[in-house]
């Protein structure tokens, strides 16, 4: 049977992803690409998503899914048992939505436009900066305010979910480890809960050998 391909970028988002399809077990291909504007490998990302972004998930009837937590229900679809999503009926469905998108339409694009700020003001270096420096200052205020809903061991308290793979990625991203140490340290809890599965943390050590 044809596997599903999963077109991502070391250190991104889409680790999140393969953090999930390794968690609920499902076999796939993987197609590293870099997503910059002059790699050689622009044009096929560009194929397969035309936002240029990773991840995309190709399945195997040909269909193409991207956006990380579109996945994840497409995960949690094949694999009811991974439990990533709280069920219906379950009390802390609403939390885990309110919160997960909170970290894909609030957080996530902190980093997406920030990252590389000057593609965004016309190629101004300068104001690119100033545009990397306000995103990364309001990510921070954005984690102060999950801090404040995050339980224990888990984001959704004894529920893990797929909330805890994001924070499981992007504790390895700015301002790092030192920073959500000292400022979200329960956040950094429920991320380090869930690098200690073995599904995770060898895709953690593959990427950030120096941070694993």
């Amino acid at each position: 049977m044809k596997k599903p391909l999963l077109v991502g970028a070391a250190g991104c988002g889409s680790i999140i992803v393969e953090f999930g399809l390794n968690l609920a077990g499902i076999a796939y291909d993987y197609e590293e690409v870099d997503y910059s504007d002059d790699s050689p490998t622009r044009a096929r990302l560009l194929q397969v998503n035309p936002l240029g972004q990773v991840p995309a998930l190709v399945l195997p009837d040909g269909k193409v899914m991207s956006e990380s937590l579109a996945i994840l229900h497409w995960i949690q679809d094949q694999k009811p048992a991974v439990a990533l999503i709280p069920p219906p009926g379950d009390a802390a469905r609403a939390d885990f939505y309110r919160w997960a998108v909170f970290l894909i339409a609030a957080v996530y694009p902190t980093w997406t436009y920030g990252d590389d700020g000057k593609k965004w003001v016309g190629g101004d270096a300068a104001a690119g900066k100033a545009l990397r420096d306000s995103t990364d200052e309001h990510r921070k205020k954005l984690l102060k305010q999950m801090e404040g809903a995050c339980g224990a061991p888990h984001f959704l308290g004894k529920r893990f979910s797929a909330i805890d793979l994001y924070l499981a990625a992007m504790s390895h991203w700015r301002p790092g480890k030192d920073w959500w140490s000292s400022h979200v340290p329960k956040l950094l809890a429920a991320a380090r809960a869930a690098i200690d599965r073995p599904e995770v943390s060898r895709i953690i050590a593959r990427d950030f050998k120096q941070q694993a």
